[in-house]
């Protein structure tokens, strides 16, 4: 991602790992849980407002069919326009990650608290694999100076 601090921009943090285990097949929204504590899915208030940059996510395995979705979301509600991985046996993917559309383009507040969910195919066989995650956020540089 280059250089983490854009005197212009601010820094950009990644917040995680989320993580799972066993997925099972037909879910919509699962959240992940955060570091693996048990239920905790969503990151700490964060300091400042600022934008979703990105996601990453990665299997330990690829699943032998089906396939897994994951977003983020906000207390919860899944956030509109943000960007999504998808982890494929028919890909054959060991990872993927998904950038904003723009800088601006998922904004959210102080004190918002963001988590990664996960939705599965009809079809999904990954009784075996784990799956962890990352949310790519830059915080806003003017909201940081006053923290």
């Amino acid at each position: 991602m280059g250089n983490l601090f854009d005197p212009e921009f601010g820094p950009v943090v990644a917040l995680g790992p989320f993580y799972v285990a066993n997925l099972d097949t037909n879910l919509t929204n699962t959240d992940l849980l955060l570091a693996g504590i048990t239920a905790e899915t969503l990151t700490p208030n964060l300091p400042s407002a600022g934008t979703i940059v990105g996601i990453s996510a990665a299997p330990s395995a690829t699943p032998s069919a089906g396939s897994v979705v994951f977003s983020i979301h906000s207390a919860g509600t899944e956030l509109a326009n943000t960007p999504t991985v998808t982890i494929s046996s028919a890909a054959n993917t060991l990872g993927g990650y998904d950038l904003a559309g723009s800088a601006a383009e998922v904004a959210f507040s102080a004190g918002a608290r963001l988590g990664v969910s996960a939705t599965t195919s009809t079809n999904l066989a990954a009784t075996t694999v784990d799956y962890r995650a990352y949310i790519w956020v830059r915080f806003d540089r003017n909201g940081l100076a006053t923290a």
